[in-house]
């Protein structure tokens, strides 16, 4: 490479002209021995730092060191104070200045005259940077009756017609062969060459430098230029044709296509977290702009380094979600906004990085509410951001989870599912996102096996954690990344539903969607039968869709329905519609008034035909207790399920005695049991949560785990133990006082 550092000024770019009166001593040359030096000279603090005591009552200088005079400087004229010239790659004289993106190698006249100069071109020079009349030193690539095909690089190839070969050898492809160049023609990418006699010649070596390009500043103009693009790997497929590998530089994500052979690995020491360079041509693929690959390499020790360090920086600053303040009036969401920015950010990290998301989240209406809450917000960046048109489909999955917590069942599926996208697509490892789910230590198991991969996960739940380390951190906490839930504010605080929550993060996620999904929350709160005052804020949103409260109750009923023959499908194309995410309020009344009337049919004639199965009785305390055996008195694998099951009856109690009457339902079968209360419960103190760690404490051997909201959810056991953890659950009832 024929660019050196000036001679003249040494690589500093300017040079001494004269000098001048010190301006910290005013030519006297030594300054007092009380002098402020901080306030003159940066990285003086006291007079040890000039090696001399302080006793003495003048001390040389620190500026010009005892002189009087300081020098004075001006741009070199012999680099133009770039610190760079351009020298003859042979005998070293300097044509000028050099600064990024001028020529690297040049040989001047004379040395032209003197020698046969014989040029090797890099991988990142084109056919418009050969020149008629000089010659190369290139690879015969293939042999053809007609004359030989010589490559001068990876991508520049010529012809040696058959009448212009020498014939004094045997052409053999792979071998090294001297050629003159007769015609060069860029917009055809063709060249003719002739081979040359040539023996004797000083070999220069041809650089081009090409200035850095921001993949985010690739346009549809710069289609058929060739561009250096440093980024890091973020995917890597291989496919019938090319090796497509995905990078991101922290500006924008693209594809760089590497063509090998058909199916072969191109390049398969770049993987998945190397930082690279490409060099290549700019060209589309399914209406995309993507990078043909002409040389690649890994970037290793300290540009590495950097290169990451610029590539985090931009990632960041991309990912910092607006703060859009929320829908409602709330103390909770307001101590909760870190938290919930926290959510935000690293979900919009994951979107510009090219990183997979995986929403998991309760199947039923709060959860499906704020699943697809968030869907709305992820998916459309995702394709505004990503090359593949494709991308939602293998970027985004949303899949909703039968059990109250991350059971290993869902887990299990989850890591293998990840580990084959990892493998035969070269995704990269997926963000996790647990929704109205996750939040308790139930869910630690499944989160130990995602960490062994490194895997982050951000938690949106309303669950009491039910262990606390302290005042505002719960065990779960220890093993996510961020975990949004109310109980960190307020504990029992669930009524701020996962909806609500996951709503509100969406809207900092893209703030462009609030119009679609700002009626969600009500949605979510009438589904969880929420009282928090969030929620009847929600409710105006509501209206404004011309959604009424009758009107919430068929759809949160429609999607519990629905959502228990879905099984583990996500519902998409429906659930939307159900939710009136489309707009599309004809059709959503239309399915849900199809629905609904078939939901109250199925509900009505199953609570007709268990009622008599329920045993209804006032404790002593006041409290109505009421038992079904549903294993004998419930329809099997139809709707409704136990769950949704006890809570019709439950209802149906409330309506006849009032919803502050203290009502608890408990709908048992072989190994569980579904707990359902009233309001009026709240004059006891009842909390399910408490009643089971009193069971698991009372029946150590009774296999008793399960929780969930203080009035509602589930206690799993030993079918054998089933008769001494009911009749232990009932006694704790009966110890519940009034006023207590």
């Amino acid at each position: 490479m024929a660019v050196k550092d000036c001679p003249e000024c040494h690589g500093t770019g300017k040079v001494k002209v004269g000098e001048k009166e010190c301006p910290v001593c005013h030519g006297w040359g030594y300054v007092p021995a009380d002098f402020n030096l901080s306030e003159h000279l940066k990285g003086y603090r006291n007079l040890d730092n000039l090696g001399v005591d302080d006793e003495v009552d003048e001390i040389p200088c620190p500026e010009c060191h005892g002189k009087g005079v300081v020098p004075v400087y001006d741009t070199c004229p012999t680099c133009g104070g770039t610190g760079k010239v351009l020298v003859c790659d042979i005998c070293g004289r300097i044509k000028g200045p050099w600064e990024p993106g001028m020529e690297t190698t040049w040989v001047c006249p004379e040395c032209e005259r003197k020698f046969k100069v014989v040029y090797v071109l890099d991988n990142a020079c084109d056919y418009e940077d050969v020149e008629i009349g000089k010659y190369y030193k290139g690879i015969i690539d293939r042999v053809e009756r007609f004359g030989v095909f010589v490559r001068l690089n990876k991508h520049v190839l010529g012809l040696i017609k058959k009448k212009d070969l020498l014939g004094k050898r045997q052409y053999i492809p792979g071998d090294e062969i001297i050629v003159q160049v007769l015609d060069v023609r860029p917009d055809r990418r063709e060249i003719d060459f002739l081979e040359a006699p040539l023996t004797r010649y000083r070999e220069v070596q041809v650089k081009k430098e090409l200035p850095i390009t921001l993949i985010g500043d690739l346009k549809e103009e710069l289609a058929g230029k060739t561009v250096r693009v440093r980024g890091k790997v973020t995917q890597v497929q291989v496919t019938g044709g090319p090796t497509v590998f995905t990078l991101t530089d922290g500006t924008g994500i693209t594809w760089a296509a590497a063509f090998e052979a058909p199916g072969v690995r191109a390049y398969p020491n770049i993987n998945i977290g190397d930082v690279v360079e490409v060099i290549g041509k700019v060209s589309f693929h399914a209406g995309r702009i993507q990078i043909e690959i002409i040389d690649m390499h890994r970037i290793w020790g300290p540009e590495a380094l950097e290169v990451k360090k610029r590539i985090e920086e931009e990632l960041d600053k991309k990912a910092k979600p607006e703060d859009v303040g929320f829908l409602v009036k709330s103390e909770v969401l307001e101590k909760l906004k870190p938290k919930i920015m926290k959510a935000a950010f690293m979900i919009r990290r994951a979107i510009f990085e090219g990183r997979p998301i995986i929403i998991r989240h309760h199947a039923d209406t709060d959860g499906y509410t704020a699943g697809v809450a968030l869907e709305t917000a992820i998916v459309p960046l995702i394709e505004q951001v990503a090359p593949d048109p494709d991308a939602r489909w293998h970027l985004f999955k949303r899949r909703p989870s039968r059990a109250p917590f991350y059971e290993l069942e869902d887990v299990l599926k989850d890591i293998i599912f990840m580990m084959e996208d990892h493998q035969r697509f070269g995704d990269e490892l997926p963000l996790i996102v647990i929704v109205d789910n996750g939040g308790t230590s139930e869910d630690i198991p499944a989160y130990k096996r995602l960490k062994a991969y490194g895997v982050k996960i951000v938690v949106i739940d309303h669950h009491d954690p039910r262990e606390w380390i302290s005042e505002d951190k719960a065990k779960v906490d220890e093993y996510v990344d961020v975990h949004v839930n109310p109980h960190h504010v307020k504990r029992g605080y669930y009524e701020l539903t996962a909806g609500m929550l996951a709503t509100e993060v969406a809207r900092f996620i893209n703030p462009e969607v609030e119009d679609k999904i700002k009626h969600l929350p009500a949605i979510a709160g009438t589904g969880d039968r929420s009282k928090a005052p969030e929620f009847y804020q929600y409710l105006e949103y509501a209206k404004e869709k011309g959604l009424t409260e009758e009107d919430l109750k068929k759809i949160a009923e429609v999607i519990d329905h629905e959502a228990f023959y879905w099984k583990f499908m996500d519902g998409r194309g429906i659930i939307e519609e159900i939710l009136l995410v489309t707009g599309n309020l004809q059709r959503h009344r239309m399915l849900v008034e199809a629905i609904y009337p078939e939901v109250k049919a199925k509900q009505e004639r199953v609570l007709r035909a268990v009622l008599p199965h329920v045993k209804s009785v006032v404790l002593p305390n006041g409290i109505r207790f009421n038992t079904i055996d549903v294993e004998l008195y419930a329809p099997k694998f139809d709707y409704p399920s136990p769950g949704k099951l006890s809570g019709i009856i439950h209802d149906h109690f409330k309506e006849k005695y009032g919803e502050d009457s203290p009502i608890i339902t408990l709908a048992y079968g072989p190994d569980f049991a579904v707990v359902r209360a009233s309001d009026g419960m709240a004059r006891y103190n009842f909390d399910l949560n408490k009643i089971v760690k009193v069971l698991e404490e009372k029946l150590p051997d009774a296999g008793v785990e399960g929780g969930g909201h203080s009035y509602a959810g589930s206690i799993k056991f030993f079918e054998g133990k089933r008769k001494e953890v009911l009749e232990a659950f009932a006694k704790e009832i009966l110890k519940l006082k009034a006023g207590a």
